[in-house]
């Protein structure tokens, strides 16, 4: 299982329920199909996840280079990530993040810079979903 905070495996089930809850809830209200599939792929990684957790397997942690991350930037129906600090986060779903932008950000970089500038502290990040790690170039 991904656990990038450090989290112990209680923890990760309890968050992995709310959000299988929350995206049951919002399937049921969306009538987007590209978004209803999107919330039908996060319900089957959350099930995966707990899964992964309760037989206490652990999935290898993605690796997205650079190159990789620029492709992920919220256009042509595909998912908007963001590094910051080594971890690429999904921001797609992130109201802050309309539009796959962010107060003149784009999705798809390494945004640690500019994040530590603004925000100085990872607690905003802890609500997003994790899906990588940044792999450094050689």
């Amino acid at each position: 299982m991904i656990n990038l905070a450090g989290e112990n495996k209680f923890e990760q089930i309890k968050k992995s329920r709310s959000k299988i809850q929350h995206y049951r809830n919002t399937i049921s209200s969306t009538m987007c199909p590209v978004r209803r599939q999107w919330l039908e792929n996060q319900l089957i990684v959350e099930i995966d996840n707990i899964i992964h957790c309760i037989e206490g397997n652990y999935r290898e942690t993605r690796e997205i280079t650079i190159e990789e991350l620029s492709s992920f930037n919220g256009t042509e129906g595909r998912p908007a990530y963001a590094a910051v600090n080594g971890i690429v986060y999904d921001v797609s779903n992130e109201a802050t993040w309309g539009g796959a932008t962010h107060f003149g950000l784009v999705a798809g970089k390494d945004l640690t810079a500019q994040f530590n500038g603004c925000h100085g502290t990872a607690a905003v990040l802890s609500q997003l979903p994790k899906v990588g790690i940044l792999k450094q170039s050689p």
